[in-house]
């Protein structure tokens, strides 16, 4: 369920930018002024963001829409470097190669692109 909402919500973010899915049913990954972005999503009591090593080396930037306590999103942009600095591995041991980044840590660091509400 969590992994449909999050197809759904790059498709959002992605429509907000002008930026095309690459592979909208399998993959966040989008293109954006010619650049390769990550799109991820997160709820508002979501404490983090999470991305693959192998995702973080062929992208541009990463676009994170959070949830506000209003209930809208708020899209930040941060890049892949910056997101290597700030990542620690996750804690499940079924995802131990995903690298989580905390939310509260993109909200104070990212670039705002925008603000969208769910539809």
């Amino acid at each position: 369920r969590a992994r449909k909402w999050g197809f759904s919500m790059a498709q959002q973010v992605a429509s907000q930018l002008g930026a095309s899915l690459m592979n909208p049913k399998l993959s966040n990954e989008a293109t954006l002024k010619n650049r390769k972005i990550l799109i991820k999503s997160a709820h508002h009591r979501v404490p983090e963001i999470g991305a693959t090593i192998a995702t973080l080396d062929r992208i541009d930037a990463i676009v994170a829409a959070l949830q506000d306590k209003d209930g809208l999103y708020t899209i930040y942009e941060v890049s892949p470097n910056w997101f290597r600095q700030e990542m620690m591995p996750s804690r499940n041991p079924k995802t131990s190669h995903v690298m989580m980044v905390r939310c509260a840590r993109v909200r104070e660091a990212g670039k705002v692109l925008g603000r969208i509400k769910e539809l």
